[in-house]
């Protein structure tokens, strides 16, 4: 009878895979559990999909630009009038506002589930007099809406993603930021003035915008000789853009980590069922799967995703232990979680990061060999 060879050598991809080969090769009621595995697995391996979601005018195509993110899909706006809202089935869904929350917004993010959306404070250089406003602004709507929010300049972002700085912009921008008379920055029509340069100023604001052109001028007070390429990088900073990329990414992750963890239930429920004696091997095979590596670092990476838990990893650098002094100590930890008074949930969850990490401990000190 073929057995699944599942060892810590062979590829993730293929442990999976081979699993679902003998259990189709197999007797009694394997190829049906087969045949549910292999639907489990498919929907686990299925891209995940990220809407850019908010309402109209509020920069939903800028930032799908700054983000510049292949799997993401902008969505039809919300809260349009005799139009239905779009529908937010998205893995994660990135909510853009160009203010403080509207009943509209209030709505429908109170529809999304924890952990899958993220809220930008778009046009965040329109809040306040100083970029410490929007993060104020940004602070409070976070504590409003229960969701992580992020102030950003999407159209600058997306500028420097897009652009540089050419010869011409940065002569224009020394010029201006040394010469005796300096611009005024309050609006766009009086930075253009009636002077001479009328038609630098005017392409600098049709490129930066009146925020990018306010940060390259100090910049360039502070650094004269500053390269274009240094520019670039102080512009792309200032739009705020990189802690939003962090916060999509680690999202990601988290939403990866729980879809393992779904699996992982979904291998546990086949086993249950699997109908011993009929000749078939499902249950052993299934349960043989669970046992090794990397099913118990799906679970691991699960459990620390779980919103009941994930606040206790909070100070990780990362999933992985450095050695196994570390791996043992996150073990206790989180053994001891597991013995405290947490629901159901949360208590499966710190279950299995513990056996992750006691796993992790055993392959570190050899000890598991």
């Amino acid at each position: 009878m073929p057995t699944a060879t599942v060892t810590a050598q062979t590829r993730p991809s293929d442990q999976l895979d081979q699993l679902i080969s003998a259990l189709a090769a197999g007797r009694g009621g394997d190829p049906a559990v087969a045949e549910r595995l292999a639907a489990a697995v498919a929907r686990r391996r299925r891209p995940l999909r990220i809407q850019v979601a908010g309402r109209a005018l509020s920069g939903r195509t800028t930032v799908l630009a700054a983000l510049a993110l292949l799997s993401a899909q902008e969505t039809a706006p919300v809260d349009q009038p005799e139009l239905p809202d779009p529908v937010l089935d998205g893995d994660l869904v990135v909510y853009v506002l160009a203010g403080a929350p509207q009943a509209a917004d209030l709505r429908v993010l109170a529809t999304l589930p924890p952990g899958r959306a993220i809220v930008v404070l778009n046009k965040a250089d329109a809040v306040g007099a100083r970029w410490g406003d929007a993060v104020v602004a940004a602070e409070r709507h976070a504590r409003e809406l229960r969701v992580p929010v992020v102030p950003v300049v999407a159209a600058l972002a997306a500028r420097t993603r897009a652009g540089a700085v050419d010869a011409a912009d940065l002569s224009d921008l020394r010029r201006l930021a040394v010469g005796p008379d300096v611009p005024s920055l309050l609006a766009a029509e009086l930075f253009i003035g009636a002077g001479s340069d009328q038609d630098a100023r005017r392409r600098l604001i049709a490129r930066w915008d009146l925020y990018g052109v306010d940060c390259a001028l100090t910049a360039l007070r502070a650094d004269p000789d500053l390269s274009s390429a240094a520019l670039i990088q102080i512009l792309h900073s200032a739009s705020g853009v990189d802690p939003l990329h962090r916060l999509v990414h680690r999202r990601y992750e988290q939403v990866e980590a729980v879809r393992g963890g779904e699996l992982i239930d979904e291998l546990v429920r086949l086993a249950a069922r699997a109908i011993p004696g009929d000749g078939g091997r499902a249950r052993d095979l299934i349960e043989h799967y669970l046992a090794g590596d990397e099913a118990l670092w799906a679970g691991l990476c699960a459990g620390l995703a779980c919103p009941e838990v994930a606040h206790l990893a909070a100070g990780y650098p990362a999933p992985a232990p450095a050695d196994a002094d570390e791996a043992l100590s996150r073990a206790t930890r989180w053994r001891a979680v597991v013995s405290s008074d947490m629901p159901p949930a949360a208590r499966r969850a710190a279950l299995r990061v513990h056996n992750g990490y006691i796993r992790a401990w055993e392959r570190m000190s050899s000890a598991g060999l």
